[in-house]
């Protein structure tokens, strides 16, 4: 099994010299909170160990980030050029179920060892392969502070990856730049005083993936009159939390979330190295899914309309963060990293539509999840035919997933249980 040759132009598109690199701010946090990211994509092909290595050569090839590791001082990425088998597990199985929670729960391996990139790839092949089911599965996982879902989307599609791209001076008035900066240095020490007194448990999320049908959340938006963001956003936040049906259910009550957008262009105002916007948005109380659906609707409407100065005062906060951290390391090692203080976190991700050899080789569901210690999270793939529903979730939470498969269904959405 072959790249094509076609893919050469991509090849030299991305092939730029490796050098060191300081974190951005966000990237930063990221690294010192060990947020992992993993994609996965399930192949009709019988993959080998040699397709295992071209994948994962492919990628390092498109996204040169991916040779990169954290340096031991935590401040940025250092060049650690490997061969792709070096980063690479391949394994015959009997359930690739199994073998995609078990990649996914690894993503310690990644930091594990400081002469490689923390950045690892797995190929896993059933020894016998039922008719119509995928017979491979291939997962690689990195750092987020090296890939975001924005980039995982363009490798997809064989394009190289920008992770530094060019960003516009920003077009703000001298009182709104002084604005944000006294936000960053009022609410960070804030931010920190909050994290000492939380006593969460965040040792024992568990993951889950749901696949489900695009066409049924088309039809759901159109029959509500909202839009499909809406729709994936409300499912978890009311399916997981408020249906009576549920083993758990939770008082019905406001919920304070944290989601992602990514802009067309860049501006000084937002992180030097990644794509992504984070928006906070508070949904208020609602009875039935329906009024829960509106809600989110008009909120999500709304805070779009701001989700530039959103991101301005997370990196102001974050920079602050940066400079006590290197004064006062000592009031970081506590619970700082894993205190967020959302209910939830939500990532809708660009189409994840395969292009080149890929589109060959991943014609089946596509899954993309982060690890996000100290918070619920939901990342949300649309790949060709559908969108998978990537969690990461306490134990709680979890407790509700296979109650909230049925919420899907009742709602008309056709959908399969993954993990």
């Amino acid at each position: 099994m072959g790249a094509r040759r076609n893919e050469n132009n991509a090849l030299k598109q991305a092939a730029i010299p490796l050098h060191e690199q300081k974190f951005s701010h966000l990237q930063w946090y990221l690294h010192h909170a060990e947020n992992t990211v993993h994609l996965a994509a399930e192949s009709d092909e019988a993959l080998s160990e040699n397709d295992l290595h071209e994948i994962a050569g492919w990628f390092m090839k498109l996204a040169p980030q991916l040779h990169y590791r954290a340096d031991g001082a935590g401040e940025g990425h250092l060049p650690s050029p490997v061969n792709p088998a070096a980063i690479c597990h391949y394994e015959k199985v009997d359930n690739l179920q199994q073998a995609l929670e078990w990649a996914v729960k690894n993503h310690p391996a990644i930091y594990a060892d400081p002469s490689r990139p923390n950045f690892r790839a797995y190929g896993f092949c059933l020894r016998k392969a039922k008719k119509g089911a995928p017979r491979s599965l291939y997962v690689c996982c990195s750092s987020h502070a090296l890939m975001e879902g924005s980039e995982s989307a363009r490798i997809m599609r064989m394009r190289p990856t920008v992770h530094h791209a060019e960003r516009a001076p920003a077009k703000l008035g001298l009182l709104q730049n002084a604005m944000i900066m006294a936000a960053g240095l009022v609410l960070a020490p804030l931010h920190l005083i909050a994290s000492a007194f939380d006593r969460r448990d965040v040792t024992h999320g568990n993951w889950a993936v749901i696949d489900i049908s695009r066409k049924s959340i088309k039809q759901l938006a159109r029959r509500h009159g909202v839009r499909q963001r809406s729709v994936l956003f409300s499912l978890p936040l009311y399916g997981l939390h408020f249906e009576e049906s549920l083993p758990n259910p939770a008082k019905k009550k406001p919920q304070l979330i944290s989601y992602s957008t990514l802009p067309d262009t860049k501006t000084t105002l937002e992180d030097a190295a990644l794509n992504l916007r984070m928006q906070v948005g508070r949904i208020p109380s609602a009875e039935s899914f329906e009024a829960h659906l509106k809600a989110i609707d008009t909120v999500l409407n709304k805070e779009d309309t701001t989700e530039i100065y959103s991101q301005a005062f997370y990196n102001a906060i974050l920079g602050v963060h940066r400079v006590l951290h290197r004064l006062f390391p000592v009031f970081y090692r506590g619970r700082f990293f894993t205190y967020v203080p959302y209910d939830f976190v939500l990532s809708l991700l660009p189409p994840h539509i395969t292009g080149g050899w890929f589109r060959k080789l991943f014609r089946r569901s596509i899954f993309c999840g982060s690890y996000t210690p100290g918070t619920n999270s939901c990342v949300f793939v649309p790949y060709l035919g559908g969108f998978s529903l990537n969690f990461y979730a306490d134990p709680k939470i979890h407790a509700n997933m296979d109650a909230f498969t049925a919420f899907l269904k009742q709602q008309g959405i056709d959908c399969r249980r993954v993990i």
